[in-house]
């Protein structure tokens, strides 16, 4: 997805494994405390809790025939928020049959986790966690919780890891035409600031945009300032993305709340991949 040379932040395309799901929003949670139950209906989503009290537990079963994983990233304003797996064992006996369950630990957060990701199996068809929060002193503002989530089978071993990890290389021209037409992003413009954020394992680029070609939704918005269109973009961390000067053509896809960088060529290299792919009959989609 990068190459540690200033400006160079092309990786491959989307995997042609990942699906496109329909993004849904859960009904928020009560303000009454006590455990509210959510089995989300969309493959991928986000569950909004306002005003958190109480505990959460999100059963995330996917309609797939075989095995998938659930990957997911928790994001906390003003409160702290521990997620753990539930496991749940049954005990069926000629006496009697009753189920019993238990947490693992699995994040603790007061502002937002990595991205983690934990496959179903035979014994545990459903991924089942449980979010509880707890009041920080001191701490003032509306607070609120925000689990983005997505199910993924798993077709192969290959599949097992997060498809954000892939080795860090520049798109060859397939790769670009490929991402130019199916990303949920594709936008012209500049770099502003990069950050590196250790602790989630990610780098977070911010740009300001020249010109919107696709964008899934309102992703890029206005600052009143100088009324320029700008967004924020994440790469992982160990790719190396550098702050670099010039035009790039960025692409990419929704991840867990976040934009994720696909492939991100110079502007000036995306124009030499276009004008052959439109001469040799490869483009795969119309180009504004």
């Amino acid at each position: 997805m990068a190459m540690r040379e200033t400006g160079r932040i092309a990786s491959r395309a989307r995997p042609v494994y990942r699906l496109h799901f329909p993004i849904c929003t859960a009904p928020e949670g009560s303000k009454e405390r006590g455990v509210r139950n959510i089995k989300p209906r969309c493959n991928e989503g986000s569950i909004r809790w306002r005003n958190p009290n109480g505990g959460l537990r999100v059963q995330l079963h996917a309609g797939y025939t075989s095995d998938f994983r659930a990957c997911f990233a928790v994001d906390a304003t003003n409160i702290a928020v521990k997620v753990s797996q539930e496991f749940v064992i049954n005990s069926d006996n000629q006496i009697s049959s009753h189920r019993s369950s238990y947490l693992h630990a699995v994040a603790i957060t007061t502002n937002r986790t990595k991205e983690i990701c934990i496959p179903s199996s035979s014994s545990y068809p459903s991924v089942l966690l449980y979010l509880e929060t707890e009041r920080l002193q001191h701490q003032s503002g509306v607070q609120k919780v925000t689990f983005h989530y997505v199910m993924e089978p798993i077709r192969s071993n290959r599949l097992l890891y997060n498809p954000m990890e892939e080795e860090c290389r520049p798109c060859d021209p397939r790769e670009l035409v490929r991402a130019y037409c199916s990303s949920d992003f594709v936008v012209t413009g500049k770099m502003t600031a990069v950050t590196h954020l250790d602790d989630l394992d990610r780098t977070k680029m911010d740009v300001e945009v020249t010109r919107v070609i696709r964008q899934k939704g309102q992703l890029f918005t206005y600052f009143r300032e100088d009324q320029s269109l700008r967004g924020s973009m994440v790469a992982p961390r160990h790719c190396g993305v550098e702050y670099g000067v010039g035009d790039f053509l960025f692409t990419g896809y929704l991840r867990l709340g976040h934009m994720a960088i696909s492939c991100s060529p110079y502007l000036s290299e995306w124009r030499q991949v276009l004008t052959a792919a439109l001469a040799d009959g490869t483009m795969e989609c119309e180009v504004d």
